[in-house]
C-alpha cells in the first residue's frame, strides 16, 4: 500500500538537489576560507555547533535564505555575492 504522503516512489527534495547542495557547500567553504575563518570560528560567531556548518559544507544539510544571510554576515561576506557564486558554479 502506498503511503499517503507520496507513495513508495517518492524522492526527497534533498536527494533531488544533492549535487546543488554540494556546490552550495563548496561555495560557502571557499568564502569562509577567503575570509580567514575556520568552521569552529564561524560557528562560534553564529552561536551554533561546528557540525552545523560541516553538514552544510558537505552537502548533507539544506539551507534556507535566512540562514544563508546570517552565515554571510557572520563571515563578513555579501549574501548576494555568495548567491552569484552559487549561480556561477551551477552553470559550470
Amino acid at each position: 500500500m502506498a503511503a499517503k504522503t507520496g507513495g513508495t516512489d517518492r524522492i526527497s527534495t534533498k536527494a533531488k538537489l544533492a549535487n546543488e547542495l554540494l556546490l552550495l557547500g563548496q561555495v560557502l567553504a571557499d568564502a569562509r576560507e577567503r575570509h580567514g575563518l575556520k568552521q569552529s570560528e564561524l560557528a562560534e560567531k553564529l552561536g551554533l555547533p561546528a557540525s552545523y556548518l560541516s553538514k552544510i559544507e558537505n552537502g548533507t544539510r539544506r539551507l534556507d535564505v535566512i540562514e544563508l544571510i546570517r552565515i554571510a554576515q557572520a563571515m563578513g561576506a555579501d549574501a548576494a555575492e555568495l548567491i552569484g557564486d552559487v549561480e556561477e558554479a551551477l552553470r559550470r
